[in-house]
């Protein structure tokens, strides 16, 4: 089967072991505690535990006989309408969280003075560095060598990044390592940049990249072998990074 039955199910909101019983109990029909556990290996207080979990999300049922009570799982079909429902209320989130965002960005470090500096490491972690490069309509000043990157954060760059740049009417600005990664990415990235310039990578042997945007500046390695990154909120540190990308696009 092309779709993993338990990834779909931890997919939809599940845990591990919700997962692992409802695909029990859907097999097993109707049982109490004790045989989904031995089934299982899950211990018998646990699984009472968890398929009430089920039950709250709408995944399993109960019913109280005379020897005891009995869990099942509900049918596959009535899956879909819980599905419905959960991305009618996504929906519903994200409409709202459009709404408190410009609210929420006037809140960030409202009553904090000293520069606002945040961490990253791993893979899942440097996303959102992307992420945060393309959320609003503004431009961005890049410096990197776009080599010896991760190839999932290169398909995430491709797949999510530039699209979502390519819609922006401020177009972006970058500096990069004349490779042919390097030109490869640029060709499949246009309408991102209105401005890109070509550098030799012996005399700029770039190691990290480099994104200026707002009043932010990014340090991000994406080199596989140092997943990390720093970025600077500070509105002094962006205008001064700005001006050294000028210094650079001069002197080049």
């Amino acid at each position: 089967m092309a779709i993993d039955i338990k990834s779909f199910l931890e997919g939809a909101g599940l845990s591990d072991k919700e997962a692992d019983l409802y695909i029990c109990s859907l097999k097993c029909g109707a049982q109490t505690a004790s045989v989904l556990a031995n089934k299982t290996g899950i211990a018998r207080s646990t699984v009472s535990f968890v398929f009430g979990e089920l039950i709250k999300k709408g995944f399993a049922t109960k019913e109280t006989r005379e020897n005891g009570t009995y869990f099942s799982a509900v049918e596959p079909e009535l899956l879909e309408s819980i599905l419905i429902q959960r991305q009618a209320e996504a929906k519903k989130r994200l409409n709202d969280f459009h709404d408190l965002l410009p609210f929420l960005s006037n809140l960030q470090g409202s009553g904090q003075l000293l520069p606002k500096v945040k961490y990253y490491q791993g893979i899942d972690s440097l996303l959102r560095t992307i992420d945060g490069c393309c959320a609003k309509d503004e431009a961005v000043w890049f410096i990197s060598s776009h080599s010896n990157m991760h190839p999932k954060i290169r398909e995430y760059i491709e797949s999510v990044y530039i699209p979502k740049s390519r819609g922006h009417v401020h177009k972006n600005k970058m500096i990069i390592s004349d490779l042919p990664v390097s030109r490869g990415y640029v060709a499949r990235a246009k309408g991102v940049y209105d401005e890109v310039i070509f550098v030799n990578p012996a005399q700029n042997p770039f190691k990290l990249t480099v994104a200026i945007h707002g009043s932010s500046v990014d340090f991000i390695s994406y080199d596989p072998s140092d997943l990390s990154g720093v970025v600077i909120k500070n509105q002094l540190i962006a205008d001064h990074m700005r001006v050294i990308f000028e210094m650079m696009k001069r002197g080049r």
